[in-house]
């Protein structure tokens, strides 16, 4: 899309402060030709009027987890919040706190790094999290819905942010939000007809956070549906970056936005 028409379609965004939730950086192993450094990554914000993302890195999720977050504290910007990885030993949580983090990103699945998230396992790590409000972004896909339940259930005031649930979701996500106050997900794939529109009329934007997956996805799709939905101008601003700002604000190592 080229960038003017980008910029005319969505100007009203621009006065938004778009504060990107699910935002990817560095090289891919499966992704490769989608890769984008934090120059090019921060280009693709700003046609799209993205203000600030919370931004983790490939090689943390694909490869090494010390790698990738020594890899992305070297890309630091002031438009860049950093999206820590982490691991459920010892030794990992002493390197994510000295790190004082805000946010993180867990990728437990068997095509990943392979832990689970019971006490058992990752009981110390996801205590952390939890005493220090660190806001924890995970796939839908790499917990499942029971492992949400179940996670929420053993840390019920872990700032949780599912990621990329899918429009066919209410079913399973309208009981887990009643349930779990400090579970949030991100807008990415919520994409059906109206759908945003009529979560936000009837259950209110609270929970709500703006994501687009750059860079596997254009932001346009989940702008789109932001700009488009026939909600309150106050409702929308809280999804485009309010939310995210306020459990920002909430985590020990955060502070105002």
């Amino acid at each position: 899309m080229p960038e003017s028409m980008t910029q005319s379609l969505f100007q009203d965004a621009a006065d938004w402060h778009l504060f990107d939730v699910n935002v990817r950086l560095g090289s891919s192993g499966i992704n490769g030709q989608l890769a984008l450094g934090a120059d090019g990554l921060l280009r693709e914000m700003e046609q799209f009027h993205i203000r600030r993302a919370l931004i983790s890195h490939w090689e943390t999720e694909e490869y090494d987890v010390v790698l990738g977050n020594e890899s992305l504290a070297r890309e630091i910007r002031p438009q860049v919040v950093p999206v820590w990885g982490a691991l459920p030993d010892a030794k990992s949580v002493e390197e994510l706190a000295a790190r004082k983090p805000v946010a993180v990103r867990l990728t437990p699945s068997t095509s990943q790094h392979n832990f689970s998230l019971t006490r058992w396992c990752a009981g110390p790590l996801l205590s952390f999290l939890q005493e220090n409000a660190v806001i924890t972004l995970i796939v839908l896909a790499d917990l499942g819905w029971p492992g949400v339940a179940s996670l929420l259930e053993n840390f019920p005031r872990l700032p949780l942010v599912l990621l990329e649930t899918g429009y066919r979701a209410d079913r399973y996500l309208f009981p887990l939000l009643d349930r779990f106050p400090t579970l949030h997900f991100d807008s990415s794939t919520y994409l059906a007809h109206r759908q945003l529109e009529a979560f936000i009329q009837t259950r209110g934007p609270e929970r709500v956070l703006f994501g687009s997956r750059l860079p596997l996805y254009t932001p346009a799709s989940a702008l789109g549906v932001l700009s488009s939905a026939r909600i309150r101008t106050g409702d929308r601003l809280e999804v485009a970056g309010g939310n995210l700002r306020r459990l920002l604000a909430q985590a020990r190592f955060g502070g105002p936005q």
